[in-house]
């Protein structure tokens, strides 16, 4: 009798047990996740984000961003990357509610602070912590939510950004087709190039060939002497001047501090766009000052971006010391 009563009593304990951690709140699938108001990117019109001491700001200004401090165009599409993950943010699951933000990257020192305005109103606010294990997910914490979850995307690094980082490093914006005119000035050589109108199909000369025809149509630009330039050889030049990026800028020089370029480059169209590059500081520089038209502020330029201008004039100059046929 005695075994038949520790059995039950022992049955009991286990059904209790049981029981307790059956309906115990432990399983993340039971509770409930924050609701997140809709946003639209095209809506937003500033975002904040803080890092320790430091705030950077962006703000729209038509169909424009601007970064500041100092009030510089910004890159749009690290913008546009910043929009469409605050508009498309979705928490996927809690992951702490003991505010060990310290584990998470997401204690003071180390979070990214993020609000978004649509107008006056901040519509979006949340902290930004480290990526989660998988790299498909980043601990977060919202706007008076002391809990940390899980949002979908790998995106800390989006928002991690300096003023530097996110100004808009084209130093050069304008059509190919629309220039009609190019100057290169080196010192010692000057350059000009004018682009001829494109020869008009003749059909009573039916006896011009192919390769007469094609030599014809893709010669179509000239040099003050008279001679003629490839279409394509130009258009390689154009191409690469017409979306150049520096590597950074020198916010703590002025344009007036440079003189005597090695290279001026003026093109003509549209509008007139002008590109000056300086000789390196030193034998081993890999990055040369240069200005341009476009930016208020002197930047720097990497070896590989003056090459096309090189090369270009270097075919030049093999074409024009190639002797006539």
């Amino acid at each position: 009798m005695k075994v038949k009563k520790e059995y039950v009593i022992l049955s009991v304990v286990i059904v209790a047990l049981g029981l307790y951690l059956f309906f115990r709140n432990t399983d993340r699938t039971t509770y409930t996740l924050p609701k997140l108001p809709a946003v639209k990117a095209q809506d937003l019109t500033k975002i904040e984000i803080g890092k320790g001491d430091q705030t950077v700001v962006l703000t729209r200004r038509g169909e424009d961003w601007f970064v500041s401090p100092g009030d510089y165009p910004a890159d749009v599409h690290l913008v546009n990357r910043m929009l469409d993950i605050l508009a498309d943010l979705k928490v996927t699951a809690l992951v702490s509610e003991t505010r060990n933000y310290a584990r998470y990257e997401l204690d003071q020192p180390q979070q990214l602070r993020v609000t978004a305005y649509q107008g006056d109103k901040a519509v979006r606010t949340l902290h930004i912590g480290k990526a989660a294990e998988t790299m498909r997910h980043t601990h977060i914490t919202l706007f008076k939510d002391p809990n940390v979850y899980h949002a979908q995307g790998n995106f800390r690094q989006d928002f991690d950004q300096s003023v530097a980082s996110l100004r808009d490093k084209t130093i050069l914006a304008f059509k190919s087709d629309d220039v009609t005119e190019l100057l290169i000035d080196t010192g010692d050589r000057n350059v000009t190039l004018k682009k001829m109108d494109a020869p008009q199909p003749q059909a009573d000369k039916a006896a011009a060939t192919e390769a007469d025809s094609e030599k014809t149509s893709d010669a179509a630009w000239a040099t003050a002497d008279g001679q003629t330039v490839a279409n394509a050889v130009v258009e390689r030049l154009l191409s690469s001047l017409s979306r150049l990026q520096c590597r950074a800028y020198l916010t703590d020089q002025a344009k007036t501090d440079f003189a005597n370029p090695a290279y001026r480059i003026l093109i003509r169209g549209a509008e007139e766009s002008m590109l000056e590059i300086f000789d390196p500081a030193n034998d081993a520089a890999t990055e040369v000052p240069a200005r341009s038209s476009l930016r208020k502020d002197p930047f720097t330029l990497s070896d590989f971006d003056i090459d096309p201008i090189k090369k270009f004039l270097a075919d030049l100059n093999g074409a024009e010391n190639k002797p006539a046929p």
